[in-house]
């Protein structure tokens, strides 16, 4: 007779929160998991588990004794009633199809990395590897970004020259992750293109911890328990001085990038309402010998964050609940090169009061007020032409500060007409002081459920933004501008189904319209006379069966605008049509899963300069050709991931061995040229070459 040994095993649920209460049930026994999500077994020989939780679709899993089972469970269809949401979006605890945080782990090349993971997404550019945002067509700053309620303006690091790589915020604190790239509600204004909206509160004040080592840096988080709420901490430090020395990432660095953040949430329940408080701290630093443009130097960089948010929720009886947010951002940022440089602080002030009221079954209305108070302060000057980087080029100088405020109010009615049909309509009104303009916006979402599990949608509606501040000041800028305008109209349909493979597909259609763009002009200095489009179709398709899951991001883009140096409705830095992201993950037994990913993007556009005439004093002047009529090299990446969980005195233990850019591609971020411009030069990214990263985490 075969004597009985433990199994033992995690449930987890969308964003990889632990589910306490699920059901692991084989043959007569039964057992619940506690409040970390784990649970235990004595069993003989193999069994199959059946996994089972209120509001989610159950699982039945093999498994021996001895081995570690990780069971992720989704959430339960929604039967035949259609969802009343607003736009299109991809939310980690929704039905639709998104990314959760377990994916963003499991992710192989996203280095866990929440806004890496996004990029994943259809809709976003993959043409560079860094973190920002490049939402259909739209530049980094048309997104708004949201943590906890408070608007996060700043959320990257700056390792290199070719911008921020990873975000400051910590993968392992986020708990609920909101992505929508088109056709957002009234709540969301001040933003072009797109919003990512994301939370660190944590429901269940129970104690856990986790720790995370690897090659190119450190981290630990742990949860409190504190009265009724609990505090959540992190704190993380990523230096890749051991990667450089092993592969030679930039043997250019004089001091390597290192980058510190510390990230704290407390959550206190008072009467029926609650109180949560997030902060963030953090800085980075790096100098590199590069070449920018046509002049080699060194480039040094210095920057922090601060940021602090407070929102207060109360609930008024069972049918009304009150939020009060308040946050506070402050960046510093310093940095050099040559004779070149800037230092400048930005301070963001935010403000959102709002209700929520459910009427009826059917009806629920929303409504609030806004204010965003910014004020930057640039010192220093750079080159007036960003492609001639000499010491005696024609200089910008920026020696001023400058504050722009804008209030808003809007209201959002969402209807649930029949089983079927669902609608949201909204508006807001916006008042943007340093432009002396007031704008207003209408939105609007119909859904309607085709039969159960496939819904169509359709969205639109007008968005505006402030253009960046640097262009309103009255030394340098025009304080006549406009404010940007954008419309939406996004068609999407929404499948599942579960037959063979439980399959989830999310098609979308969109076009969205510019207007009030700003072009540069040599009288006005800026001008709100640009226009532009931007439309294209995306896909993402996941999959699962048995012991794989994965999924497809693909998306097509046709974008042209009149912006910036671009005398014409043409090509635009962010015009890249053609986005691809592959990413799939095996069990190869309990516990032992192999990822891999496949991203491709067309190269970005640039502006080829076709030669340079003497400037006078010894430098050159380029002489460019046709705007952006040029384009990078395509850009792919392969990335392979092994990973092992198992059990080591009481410690969940993840070991994993990622390669990075397993095809040794190298992938150009750049051109750059020699002082006379007679030679180009390409600039590779920072990851082109095969990387190899072990690491290992303990969760308790």
């Amino acid at each position: 007779m075969q004597s009985a040994a433990l199994l033992g095993g995690v449930v987890m649920g969308p964003g990889g929160a632990p589910i306490a209460g699920a059901v692991v049930a084989t043959g007569a026994q039964q057992v619940l998991t506690d409040a970390k999500g784990g649970f235990s077994l004595k069993v003989e020989g193999a069994v199959v588990l059946r996994i089972s939780a209120k509001g989610f679709s159950p699982q039945e899993r093999e498994a021996k004794p001895g081995e570690t089972v990780l069971v992720l469970l989704e959430r339960e269809a929604q039967g035949a009633t259609v969802e009343v949401v607003e736009g299109s979006g991809y939310s980690s605890e929704g039905p639709s199809s998104s990314i959760s945080r377990l994916e963003i782990y499991m992710t192989p090349g996203a280095a866990a990395d929440v806004f890496q993971a996004t990029k994943a997404l259809p809709g976003v550019s993959n043409a560079s590897e860094g973190a920002e945002l490049f939402v259909r067509g739209g530049k980094p700053e048309e997104v708004g970004i949201y943590l906890n309620g408070g608007r996060l303006p700043r959320p990257y690091h700056h390792p290199n020259t070719q911008g921020g790589i990873f975000s400051s915020v910590d993968t392992a604190m986020v708990t609920r992750l909101d992505f929508i790239p088109g056709g957002f509600s009234a709540k969301y204004g001040d933003a072009l293109s797109a919003v990512l909206d994301l939370s660190t509160e944590e429901s269940s004040p129970v104690r856990t911890g986790s720790a995370l080592i690897n090659l190119a840096g450190q981290g630990i988080q742990q949860d409190e328990p504190v009265g009724g709420g609990v505090l959540r901490g992190s704190y993380r430090h990523a230096s890749p001085v051991l990667l450089d020395k092993l592969y030679g990432l930039s043997p250019n660095f004089t001091d390597s990038p290192i980058s510190d953040d510390l990230q704290l949430n407390h959550q206190t329940p008072l009467g029926t309402g609650r109180l949560t408080t997030t902060a963030i701290f953090s800085q980075d630093h790096l100098a590199v010998d590069t070449r920018i443009a046509n002049v080699v130097g060194i480039y040094d960089n210095r920057s922090r964050t601060r940021f602090l948010t407070g929102q207060f929720t109360q609930a008024l009886g069972e049918r009304t609940v009150l939020s009060l947010t308040v946050s506070d951002s402050r960046f510093h940022e310093a940095w050099s090169f040559g004779p070149w440089g800037i230092t400048q602080e930005e301070h963001d002030g935010f403000l959102r009061a709002e209700g929520a009221i459910q009427v009826n079954e059917a009806i629920t209305i929303e409504s609030g007020l806004d204010r965003d108070q910014l004020r930057l302060d640039p010192r220093g000057m750079v080159p007036f032409d960003l492609a001639n980087w000499n010491s005696d080029a024609a200089p910008r100088v920026f020696a001023y500060g400058i504050d722009g405020v804008r209030t808003g109010a809007y209201a959002t009615v969402r209807w649930l007409i029949s089983s079927r049909w669902g609608l949201s309509i909204g508006g807001r009104s916006d008042r943007y002081g340093l432009l002396r303009e007031s704008t207003r916006d209408a939105r609007a979402t119909v859904s309607y459920q085709v039969s159960e599990g496939i819904t169509l949608r359709l969205a639109g509606g007008s968005f505006h933004q402030a253009p960046p501040l640097m262009q309103l000041d009255p030394y340098a800028g025009n304080q006549n501008l406009k404010v940007l305008r954008a419309t939406h109209a996004v068609l999407a349909l929404d499948a599942r189904w579960k037959k063979v493979w439980d399959t989830q597909v999310r098609l979308e259609a969109y076009r969205k319209d510019y207007d009030h763009l700003v072009v540069e002009d040599p009288g006005a200095r800026y001008l709100s006379d640009g226009r532009g489009y931007a439309q294209g179709l995306d896909l993402l398709l996941k999959a699962s069966r048995g012991s794989f899951r994965g999924w497809i991001g693909y998306g097509y883009l046709d974008t042209k605008r009149r912006e910036a140096k671009q005398a014409e409705v043409g090509p635009v830095p962010t015009s890249v049509p053609h986005n691809l992201t592959v990413v799939g993950t095996w069990s190869l037994k309990p516990g032992l899963d192999l990822g891999g990913s496949w991203r491709y993007a067309t190269g970005a556009p640039v502006t080829p300069i076709s030669g340079s005439l003497p400037d006078g004093n010894g430098g050159f002047e380029p002489q460019e050709g046709k705007i952006y009529s040029d384009r990078l090299p395509a850009y792919g990446r392969m990335d392979l991931r092994l990973s092992r969980l198992f059990p080591f005195h009481g410690l969940r233990c993840v070991a994993f061995a990622e390669v990075m850019n397993l095809l040794n591609r190298h992938n150009v971020s750049s051109y750059s040229y020699n002082p006379d411009y007679s030679q180009r030069r390409q600039e590779e990214s920072y990851f082109s070459r095969r990387i190899l990263v072990a690491g290992l985490s303990l969760a308790w």
